[in-house]
């Protein structure tokens, strides 16, 4: 079994959130995440496991929407929100924002944790790789650290049914 690794500069975004947990609310705040990934597989007949140009602009495409952006989870029973023109105004208790329609990407998520965004982010990778030969794939693996030394993954099998 073979592994490769993509992980550097250029694989990241930049977006604020706040996460609820134990009937709490973060402030909100933001970070500035970087994306790596791990496949596992056996050697194409080009002999590589995927090709590293492809697997970089892939994730690109998928970073950059992301990018400057506050990540609304919509599947959290804990916070309301609506879009009121061109603007979205959430609620978390007695707190609420309002902000510009623009700078909110609502995705469908419980959380915005680094482990949902990687969830996240693989799950998209694993789709746009319907466009190319995998079958030599065993799994893939993608990291979201929102910091150093703070990195939540996300592991899909490609070999259990």
């Amino acid at each position: 079994m073979y592994r490769i690794e993509v992980k550097k500069e250029g694989l990241s975004f930049s977006a604020a959130h706040f996460i609820s947990f134990s009937g709490k609310c973060e402030r909100l705040h933001g970070h500035n995440y970087e994306v790596s990934v791990q496949m596992e597989g056996n050697l194409t007949t080009d002999r590589y496991v995927f090709d590293f140009v492809v697997l970089k602009e892939l994730l690109s495409a998928i970073c950059l929407p992301l990018d400057h952006h506050f990540l609304l989870p919509e599947k959290n029973p804990d916070i309301e929100f609506q879009k009121q023109g061109m603007e979205w105004e959430i609620r978390y208790g007695q707190r609420r924002y309002i902000m510009p329609e623009e700078d909110v990407l609502l995705l469908p998520l419980d959380n915005i944790t680094a482990e949902r965004l990687a969830e996240y982010i693989c799950g998209k990778l694993i789709s746009s790789l319907k466009d190319y030969k995998t079958d030599n794939l065993s799994s893939v693996e993608v990291g979201v650290a929102e910091a150093p030394g703070q990195t939540g993954y996300y592991r899909v099998s490609l070999t259990e049914k």
